[in-house]
């Protein structure tokens, strides 16, 4: 599943359900919607495996024609070049879908509000008073606890309370003196969850490139290359085409 962790600000893959589901119910992820993103990336991976079959088949082939090695030679160049086509078309589509999530992310950002209501900033004022006192009775070495108990607590407010009880910020932090604990107590005021807002910080998270298979396989093909030519001993291309069929 992909989130996003309001407390790291980074688009994250969890795989545990029951982990996702407990980072979203303590209100420290929200579950996102990437289904463009994903279906890209699909469309990337089936070329990649797609190619990787078509040229074990050539390479495995019993066909008389294909014993020839300057014919093998050419199916597997024309393979390669379909590949190449395939996966730029694909790249080039992403890169637009990219781009434009991008732009239309910085104005909805720029247009993002928050409106508070007198219910809002009463809850914002009763919240610093309660923890502020519970922060001035905090012995030194339990402060660090403390605060972190305040910033679970304040993380459990929606983002009009939270924008609210900015205005509360100094009452909360003169009873801290640890510049860590301070930046964590001014991180979960200034965690403001609009969705407006979460959109920008997503698109500046979208991968650079879809193209990450084919990516490796480049990177292992240089790899194998450069240790032939200095004539190292060592793992050569068709073991790491081999294991980046997995």
């Amino acid at each position: 599943m992909r989130l996003f962790d309001y407390e790291t600000k980074k688009v994250i893959e969890e795989s545990d359900q029951a982990k996702a589901n407990e980072l979203i119910d303590a209100g420290k992820a929200v579950k996102l919607d990437l289904s463009e993103l994903d279906e890209f990336q699909r469309k990337s991976d089936n070329i990649y495996h797609q190619y990787n079959k078509q040229v074990a088949k050539v390479r495995e082939s019993d066909n008389p024609l294909l014993q020839d090695e300057k014919v093998r030679k050419y199916e597997l160049d024309r393979l390669e070049k379909e590949y190449r086509k395939q996966s730029q078309e694909v790249e080039e589509a992403y890169q637009k879908y990219r781009k434009q999530s991008l732009e239309d992310a910085k104005v909805r950002a720029a247009q993002a509000s928050v409106r508070l209501t007198d219910k809002d900033k009463l809850t914002a004022e009763q919240f610093a008073t309660r923890a502020s006192l519970e922060l001035a009775g905090a012995y030194e070495q339990d402060k660090s606890k403390t605060v972190k108990r305040i910033v679970d607590d304040i993380r459990l407010l929606t983002d009009e309370q939270r924008t609210a009880l900015q205005a509360n910020a100094s009452q909360l932090l003169v009873n801290i003196d640890d510049v860590k604990d301070k930046r964590k107590l001014i991180n979960a005021m200034q965690e403001v969850r609009n969705p407006d807002l979460l959109a920008l910080e997503v698109a500046n998270q979208l991968p650079r490139t879809v193209l990450t298979m084919q990516r490796v396989r480049e990177i292992a093909k240089k790899t194998a290359v450069e240790s032939i030519f200095s004539h190292q001993q060592g793992i050569g291309l068709e073991f790491y085409e081999e294991h980046l069929k997995q």
